[in-house]
């Protein structure tokens, strides 16, 4: 395999600067452009904007742009119906209650929402965990993506480096973080040319790379459906407009001399011979009403969304298997995230096992780490409490899986030190009435 040393060596003749000409390379230029392009698509900049306006009845028109937002609502949908709830750490006790601390302290949870929002949207992020000498505590650095820069080897396309860099927007000054698998550099030309101002000791190599197994956004599978439904209801909304509600007169025979405001209304026309009427366009419901809704429901497949999340479905007194029937395509998609998510995790804990073994925290080959998922999918309370109440009475459920898959409890730990506290409690009564 190709090391980072090799690759300066090869591509850049062992230059020290070889990251200012790395980041200028075109691979990383179109990433990049991805992102920004879909980072503006979702605040608003989109094609129907570029519409030309017209001319109507001698007057400029100023046509219809309509924009819809829904590609927001639909990527938001995702990443709350995988994360909207924190996941569940399961495996060894003793593990499972130190990764609980560490989620806990640095607000862990959030971290993964915003992960998942932001592959979903932009393809990629980046995350470096450290030490908080200050806090002594394990925290991670999210870096965004237009401003990670990873690099591969050229042999294998294994991951090798990676540069984290941007430019002051008030002093036009350049900066790079430049991670090596020990060190981390850091450069700035804040005095004209660039120069090392520090080099530190990197205890958990290279950050980690969260992207989806098919390295592309959704959104850009969803673009064509939501630019061709702007453009017809575009359309549409001038057509009524001009054609429907400001018909055009037409008179047939004598000719009619002078002209009639343009928002003359009640005004009557004498004529010797021939006649008078307004001209205005049919529009066929139908055909329009097959065509957008032909365009939805692709909308829906394509997008994974079940069609009772965007209202356009009416459902009541379903059952908790109905509910997943329903919910189908979004269970497909949040096990698709799924799959990335936990490569992602799996190094994250790869990396927290370094820094707590530097803490005199060791853990046996024995113990485990593993992560449950909470999707959040519309429950039928009474059947699920029900269904756990009878795995209880059968002795085959704990108490604690039972707190973690009901939804009236938020925090387990919390809660089965109250029981604990409970249980004590009740013991003591015992020993005093005894």
């Amino acid at each position: 395999m190709q090391r980072i040393e090799k690759y300066i060596l090869d591509k850049y003749d062992g230059s020290d600067i070889w990251f200012e000409e790395e980041v200028r390379q075109a691979e990383h230029l179109n990433r990049i452009s991805k992102v920004i392009n879909n980072r503006e698509y979702l605040g608003g900049k989109h094609k129907i904007l570029t519409k030309e306006d017209a001319k109507w009845k001698g007057k400029e028109y100023i046509t219809t742009k309509l924009v819809l937002q829904q590609a927001k609502t639909l990527l938001n949908f995702h990443s709350t119906y995988l994360l909207g709830k924190p996941l569940n750490l399961v495996g060894s006790k003793d593990k499972v209650r130190a990764y609980e601390n560490i989620y806990r302290n640095a607000d862990y949870s959030t971290l993964d929402f915003t992960i998942l929002d932001n592959v979903n949207k932009y393809i990629e992020v980046f995350e470096y965990v450290y030490w908080d000498t200050e806090e002594k505590e394990i925290k991670s650095k999210l870096i965004d993506s237009t401003d990670g820069f990873p690099i591969f080897s050229e042999d294998t396309g294994d991951y090798i480096g990676f540069i984290e860099h941007w430019t002051s927007g008030s002093n036009k000054v350049s900066y790079y973080n430049i991670y090596y698998k020990d060190r981390v550099e850091i450069w700035d030309n804040e005095g004209g040319e660039l120069e090392l101002r520090d080099s530190k000791l990197n205890l958990t190599g290279l950050p980690i790379h969260w992207k989806n197994s098919e390295n592309r956004s959704m959104l850009e599978d969803l673009k064509p459906i939501f630019d061709e439904m702007e453009d017809m209801l575009s359309k549409m909304s001038d057509s009524i407009y001009c054609y429907s509600l400001n018909p055009i007169g037409v008179a047939v025979g004598q000719r009619i001399e002078g002209s009639i405001p343009s928002d003359a209304v009640g005004y009557a026309l004498n004529l010797d011979a021939g006649e008078f009427e307004f001209k205005n366009a049919e529009m066929d419901y139908n055909t329009i009403k097959l065509y957008l809704g032909t365009l939805q429901q692709q909308l829906n497949t394509i997008g994974h969304m079940p069609s009772i999340a965007m209202g356009n479905s009416n459902v009541a007194n379903v059952s908790e298997v109905s509910l997943k029937l329903l919910y189908q395509l979004a269970d497909i998609m949040a096990m698709l995230n799924e799959k990335w998510f936990r490569r992602g995790l799996k190094e994250r804990f790869k990396k927290w096992n370094i820094l707590l073994n530097r803490n005199n925290i060791i853990f046996n080959d024995s113990e485990y780490i593993d992560v449950e998922f909470n999707y959040s999918r519309p429950v039928n309370q009474a059947e699920l409490l029900d269904n756990l109440k009878k795995q209880r009475e059968m002795g085959a459920i704990s108490i604690e899986t039972i707190i973690e898959k009901s939804d009236l409890t938020r925090d387990k730990i919390q809660e089965l030190e109250r029981l604990k506290n409970e249980v004590i409690k009740d013991n003591d009564v015992e020993n005093v009435i005894q």
